[in-house]
């Protein structure tokens, strides 16, 4: 009779385990859940409330009224047809908005954002951009797919817009490379440095598209995570064509 009321309190710790931890690991799924319900609510919020609108000719926004919501506002980034439709800011550091909104309240799918090193964004050789890869979807988890070409043609332009002018972003080329990489380049010292730069995106890229980059073009860096390995980031690269207004 002992051994069976010891199996049966030992079967009732059992139970009584799993449902914690189920219950536990239900907590952890609604709340992450809830964050990506919040954090994609405060970006349609920002959008509207900024006057975002997608023209033929611009992307139209009322820079005064994003900036009141958060001064380190630098560009807004759109591609037709993918979800990427954000506001890019720059902040003293590259670790402030991994994990904060542009409201500044904290949540795993931050803010996209422009490497601090840079010092006049979208104005020198090469800009980096960093976000993260959601897993619903969000944020920069539409890069994984540059190296699809069906997806490259349907996206191969992305429009950026600065307080100053409006510029089709045209995508040239897509790798997975190591944090380590010499891509994460911000600094040149002359032409000829540029020229090298260009040849080893082109060298390592996925695709290869049919278009020209010179050292005189403004290029765009936009990096992500992988879903495979810690120290590998998915790139892709784009330059800059002003728009006429």
């Amino acid at each position: 009779m002992k051994k069976k009321r010891s199996k049966g309190c030992l079967y009732r710790i059992v139970i009584l385990l799993l449902l914690g931890i189920m219950v536990f690991c239900g907590y952890k799924i609604a709340k992450i859940l809830y964050e990506y319900h919040e954090g994609s609510k405060v970006y349609s919020d920002v959008a509207r409330d900024a006057k975002v609108k997608v023209g033929k000719k611009q992307v139209s926004v009322d820079w005064k009224k994003l900036r009141k919501k958060n001064d380190d506002v630098v560009a807004w980034l759109y591609s037709a047809g993918s979800v990427i439709n954000y506001p890019v800011v720059q902040g003293q550091d590259n670790k402030y908005y991994l994990h904060r909104l542009i409201n500044g309240e904290y949540n795993f799918k931050g803010t996209l954002f422009v490497d601090y090193r840079v010092e006049k964004p979208f104005k020198g050789f090469n800009t980096i951009i960093y976000g993260h890869r959601m897993k619903d979807g969000s944020m920069f988890k539409p890069l994984v797919r540059y190296d699809d070409m069906d997806y490259y043609k349907k996206h191969k332009v992305m429009r950026l817009a600065t307080p100053e002018k409006n510029y089709d972003l045209l995508i040239f080329a897509m790798s997975r490379i190591s944090v380590k990489s010499k891509l994460y380049k911000i600094f040149f010292n002359g032409d000829a440095e540029k020229r090298e730069f260009i040849d080893e995106i082109r060298r390592v890229s996925a695709i290869n598209p049919k278009v020209r980059v010179t050292k005189k073009d403004k290029i765009v860096m936009m990096s992500t995570c992988t879903a495979e390995l810690d120290d590998k980031r998915i790139v892709v690269f784009g330059k800059l064509k002003a728009r006429k207004p």
